[in-house]
């Protein structure tokens, strides 16, 4: 064979062989999923108005928009909200556009479980790549405006206090209460039997709530009472709501710690690619409830050393977590409304200062109620109402661990 023929099969082979190549489009991503390369680098057009995602990196086209409001997946729970992806963008997604305003929760599974990323657009417009742990899984979206709010909040059951005191945020232990003007209602699924499809449907549908508590003391015989396996099975439902999720909240002693409730959650959710936006605590100065000082005033003062100690506890032990401190007082044992108010203050000037803790709400005792039977507020609840609270999301835009693009 020549040298010119030798040349010229060698000339045909990788002609074949480039074929091939071009003809295989898909390749298997560092996520998991398929990755079908974009068919084009251009830089993909959208409004700015609403969510734009891309099957290529940095907002290439191809590029589609949706509206808010939705839960886009193939996993229906019973309501016409849901809708599917758009054709070819299911498992393909790698970058998006959120404008402001807005918050986002993808999910590598239909039903909102899985690998899975929240991201709120606080003070400005967010462009970002997936992390690589999600780029061309995505089977579930939720998209959503959030209300901005501030720290300070209630927890009441009674429509008359929640309107008394007109704070940015309330809750009331369950899921159905209406938003009052200026007030956001956070829902709670209280115990096992509230995580059904019936309450996601209703929750997903709801426009005026944002996030979802869950769980009230599970390891409290007297409360919930949920063993951690199926409060974990229960848990996984209310994911396909789309909500900014809290974590179940437990009594004083069982949030961290080897062994305790908490922790065995926390351990078995994040084995499991569960999403918990943010952790919930109680507090009650339990085990000191009779350690009192000469006076009322340092009595509260080594009540807020206690507390201050327990918090940042708690924040070492989930220091990537937002922390949302739903009950808390002095202790029911310490009758003097003075310990209680100076308690008040002490707390929530600090709790203030703490860029992790993003909602704090106090515990009233029947015997310091917070209203009286006119419904004007009583001396402790007014003083509640009066003090000083800040932002709840004080750091900015929260993207996770996407990739923002410049």
């Amino acid at each position: 064979m020549t040298d010119m023929n030798k040349l010229l099969r060698f000339v045909s082979f990788l002609a074949i062989a480039l074929s091939i190549i071009a003809c295989k489009k898909e390749t298997t991503s560092s996520g998991g999923g398929v990755v079908t390369p974009p068919s084009t680098t251009e830089p993909g057009v959208y409004s700015g108005t609403k969510l734009a995602i891309s099957t290529g990196m940095s907002l290439v086209k191809p590029i589609v928009e949706l509206g808010p409001d939705s839960v886009f997946s193939s996993s229906n729970f019973g309501s016409t909200l849901v809708t599917a992806i758009p054709a070819g963008f299911e498992d393909k997604i790698t970058s998006f556009y959120l404008p402001k305003g807005y918050m986002l929760v993808m999910a590598a599974n239909a039903d909102g479980t899985g690998e899975s990323i929240t991201v709120m657009a606080i003070d400005s417009a967010v462009k970002a790549n997936l992390p690589s742990r999600l780029l061309n899984t995505i089977s579930y979206i939720r998209y959503k405006r959030f209300t901005g709010q501030v720290k300070k909040g209630v927890c009441v059951t009674e429509d008359n206090k929640i309107q008394a005191f007109g704070s940015g945020w309330f809750y009331s232990w369950g899921p159905t209460k209406p938003v009052f003007p200026n007030q956001q209602f956070v829902p709670m699924i209280w115990g096992k039997t509230g995580a059904t499809d019936a309450n996601v449907k209703m929750l997903a549908e709801r426009n005026d709530i944002d996030h979802l508590l869950s769980f009230n003391e599970p390891d409290n015989s007297s409360q919930s009472n949920i063993p951690v396996d199926t409060a974990i099975a229960r848990y996984k439902v209310m994911q396909r709501t789309g909500l900014r999720l809290v974590s179940p909240v437990t009594t004083q002693d069982q949030a961290f710690g080897i062994g305790k409730w908490l922790t065995n959650f926390m351990t078995i959710a994040q084995n499991q690619r569960m999403r918990i936006d943010c952790i919930a605590v109680h507090w009650y100065d339990w085990g000191n409830q009779t350690n009192n000082a000469a006076t009322d005033s340092l009595t509260a003062e080594k009540v807020f050393g206690r507390f201050k100690t327990y918090m940042e506890n708690v924040h070492s032990a989930y220091p990537d977590k937002p922390i949302w401190l739903t009950e808390y007082n002095a202790n029911v044992n310490r009758k003097s409304q003075v310990v209680q108010m100076y308690f008040m203050r002490l707390s929530s000037e600090w709790l203030n200062d703490q860029p992790w803790v993003e909602r704090y709400s106090f515990f009233f005792e029947a015997d310091q109620p917070p209203l009286n039977p006119d419904n004007s507020l009583t001396t402790i609840g007014a003083y509640w109402k009066d003090l000083r609270t800040t932002s709840s999301y004080s750091t900015g835009n929260q993207i996770g661990d996407a990739t923002l693009i410049r």
